[in-house]
């Protein structure tokens, strides 16, 4: 699964984050970073409202 620092929008694979103690290697600041998963583009998340 892929995922993107909030921080740069750099992706990595998860096995890659957990090596880099969850770490952003392209930051410049060492701090920890806040991850999201990145979402196929294939599937389309539809919200219905009234």
């Amino acid at each position: 699964m892929t995922y993107f620092c909030i921080e740069c929008g750099a992706e990595f694979e998860y096995e890659d984050i957990l090596k880099h103690k969850m770490k952003c290697t392209s930051c410049t600041e060492k701090r920890s970073n806040i991850w999201v998963k990145k979402r196929p583009d294939n599937i389309v998340k539809e919200v219905y409202a009234r």
